[in-house]
């Protein structure tokens, strides 16, 4: 039995904030980290810390390979994930200082996943295996 994850790769941008910003202001932020996330990548994360043989499908942008690194880094098989012109999907995160956040999301490279692309992964999966889809509003453009 083999588990498919299609799911979303996300870099993401946390600004440390002390309010959340309002329209037409500017504020300063105190700190910033990248992380990387998508629903998906943390699925397939969590499944092979489980100790189980996970294959994540998706897209990446051309600034994605760190996203490539740590799924590989995470025991996560990588052969169905593509990079392509663009940027990959990101988040710009602001966490204030209580704690709460405000998220805007780009789907970029999880945006581009086609009826073919989804057919081509499909056909290495048979009969017995699971599929896990997971979102961050993942979808094809076609379909």
């Amino acid at each position: 039995m083999k588990v498919l994850n299609f799911g979303s790769l996300n870099l993401d941008y946390v600004y440390s904030v002390d309010h959340m910003v309002i329209a037409g202001e500017t504020l300063a932020a105190g700190a910033m980290n990248t992380f990387c996330g998508g629903k998906g990548l943390n699925q397939s994360i969590a499944l092979a810390k489980a100790g189980v043989m996970v294959y994540h499908a998706g897209m990446i942008g051309e600034e994605g390979g760190i996203l490539l690194d740590v799924c590989k880094n995470g025991g996560v098989n990588t052969e169905f994930i593509q990079k392509i012109s663009g940027k990959s999907g990101h988040t710009i995160i602001q966490v204030d200082k209580n704690g709460q956040n405000c998220i805007l999301l780009y789907g970029g490279a999880n945006r581009s996943i086609t009826v073919e692309f989804v057919d081509e992964v499909l056909g290495h999966f048979g009969k017995g295996d699971i599929l896990l889809c997971g979102g961050d509003r993942l979808h094809t453009d076609k379909g």
